[in-house]
């Protein structure tokens, strides 16, 4: 019961911080003359999803493969399961999909789509590999950088000056420090969680990378997006869902590079339903954008509660 009260707390704290990066990262985007969307997938994204990298790596590094790739898939499920819950408890209403603009949500969601399908095309190949890598990872990251590259210059024309920035940048980094490290002890005191009877009841390491674990390092995902809404920021929490969705995927190369030969070879007790229905979920976003069906983040719901039942 004492890992489950720290949790909590340090659950409560990370909240702050992530409310704190939620506001420091539009201010930081202002000065940097970022649009909305392109806050939430390139700066606040790449921030929250770190400890989801940093768990990540610490499972390869201890030969635990399938918790790593889990907790990226699980994860990802969960981030745009962050959509049904805020129609449902922030929004009070099915908006969502209808307040965000459909040529970025489409253009974001069909490159995580694409990077689902090269993954899962990846077992097909699981014997290859090229430079010590797997090449469908290998392509997954070379698409990335090269969308970070086309779209990371969008805003140099209404950047502002270094003395304009200076401020913003180093609440952004204070606040970024803060979300991090509040998410990596809250993973590992996740990771004690499932092996600690609760009740009488052991959750055990089957489903850490699936359900509590996945949960605890989208936390950040959960308030910013929250916050971000709660602002009006429709943009920049869509921008925050699928861009940590993005960075996720990425960083499957990060673990790759951890991993003696191709990672596929070390995942053979890995639930491949796990990227199946983070797959279905992005398709269901994507058919949502296209044709502004807002009531499309139930099926997301009812997507979540299924995937949970294979999980578990």
């Amino acid at each position: 019961m004492l890992h489950l009260l720290l949790f909590i707390i340090i659950a409560g704290i990370m909240i702050c911080f992530a409310r704190r990066l939620t506001v420091s990262g539009e201010k930081l985007g202002e000065v940097l003359g970022m649009e909305a969307s392109w806050v939430g997938a390139l700066l606040l994204a790449s921030i929250t999803s770190l400890p989801e990298l940093i768990v990540g790596i610490s499972s390869v590094s201890m030969g635990n493969h399938s918790m790593a790739v889990s907790n990226i898939f699980g994860s990802n499920i969960f981030n745009v399961f962050i959509i049904f819950l805020m129609d449902i408890f922030v929004l009070k209403k099915f908006v969502f999909i209808g307040e965000v603009d459909r040529k970025e949500g489409e253009k974001l969601s069909k490159l995580a789509v694409l990077f689902i399908a090269i993954f899962l095309g990846g077992y097909l190949i699981k014997d290859v590999s090229f430079l010590g890598q797997s090449p469908s990872i290998l392509l997954i990251v070379l698409i990335y950088l090269r969308f970070l590259n086309s779209e990371g210059g969008q805003g140099e024309k209404n950047r502002r000056p270094f003395s304009e920035i200076k401020k913003p940048l180093k609440s952004f980094i204070i606040d970024s420090l803060g979300v991090v490290l509040l998410g990596i002890a809250l993973s590992k005191i996740a990771d004690t969680l499932s092996t600690t009877p609760i009740m009488g009841y052991v959750l055990g390491q089957s489903i850490v990378g699936g359900v509590l674990l996945a949960v605890s390092t989208s936390l950040p995902e959960l308030i910013v997006s929250i916050e971000s809404v709660r602002r009006g920021g429709f943009q920049q929490a869509m921008g925050n869902i699928l861009g940590s969705n993005l960075f996720n995927l990425g960083t499957l190369f990060i673990l790759d590079m951890f991993t003696k030969g191709s990672l596929f070879l070390h995942i053979g007790d890995f639930n491949s339903a796990l990227p199946v229905m983070d797959l279905t979920m992005q398709v269901i976003f994507l058919g949502g954008i296209l044709f502004k069906k807002k009531r499309v983040s139930i099926l997301m719901g009812a997507v979540y509660f299924v995937s949970l039942y294979f999980i578990i």
